[in-house]
């Protein structure tokens, strides 16, 4: 099986904090339907967490702790546009660094740029996500990044659904991904606390192995 990226060990704690807020919605009998077509028994919508003081300074103390462990020569903190920006700009805030933003492809007038703001080539960056399904608009960030010179040290998102698709474009890529909260947090704190089934709990967690199909028989 591919690998999984690293994980906040505070994801359970992140999960339940997600379910008060009504940031994440689970239905395995009458699953939501993606802009890509897939079905899902889940829906997440992490720009909720904007609108929480509370629960926004979690999240930020959360990618804070891994990012100083994890990558303590970072020298400025990147954002995925749009949902990365948020965050990415209160974690610059609070480690006193620059902040840039990414776009997935660049802008079709003016200076045509996929990077926004000011960097120095070789600067050491963290990359923000808000949420990974299958990985293709981190990858967009990432290699917009490495284009203009920038050395991305990781990418670090609010939320993951672990797909193996998304593993494995980020091994082909050399990029080191972790998360403060994951599919497998949120799925044991829905069940731990009785918002799913067993057996619910069982076809999300299928969900994940096959999102393509998954949703074929339903």
């Amino acid at each position: 099986m591919t690998r999984r990226g690293k994980i906040s060990p505070h994801a359970k704690d992140i999960a339940r904090n997600l379910f008060e807020i009504g940031a994440v919605k689970l239905n395995a009998s009458h699953p939501f339907t993606w802009a890509s077509g897939i079905k899902s028994p889940i829906y997440c919508d992490n720009r909720k967490i904007n609108s929480f003081v509370s629960v926004r300074r979690k999240v930020a103390e959360a990618f804070l702790e891994l990012i100083r462990s994890e990558f303590p020569e970072v020298e400025m903190i990147a954002g995925v546009a749009t949902g990365g920006i948020p965050m990415g700009v209160m974690v610059a805030d609070q480690m006193d660094l620059p902040f840039i933003y990414v776009r997935q492809n660049p802008k079709e007038h003016g200076l045509m740029r996929q990077v926004e703001g000011h960097f120095e080539k070789g600067s050491k960056v963290v990359l923000i996500e808000d949420l990974v399904s299958t990985g293709g608009s981190s990858i967009k960030a990432a290699k917009g990044l490495r284009e203009e010179g920038l050395e991305l040290l990781g990418l670090i998102s609010i939320m993951t659904y672990s797909f193996n698709r998304a593993s494995e474009l980020f091994d082909a890529e050399g990029v080191n991904d972790f998360s403060i909260c994951d599919l497998d947090a949120i799925v044991e704190v829905a069940s731990t606390e009785g918002k799913i089934s067993l057996a619910e709990k069982e076809m999300i967690l299928g969900f994940r192995e096959n999102p393509q199909g998954w949703g074929k028989n339903i």
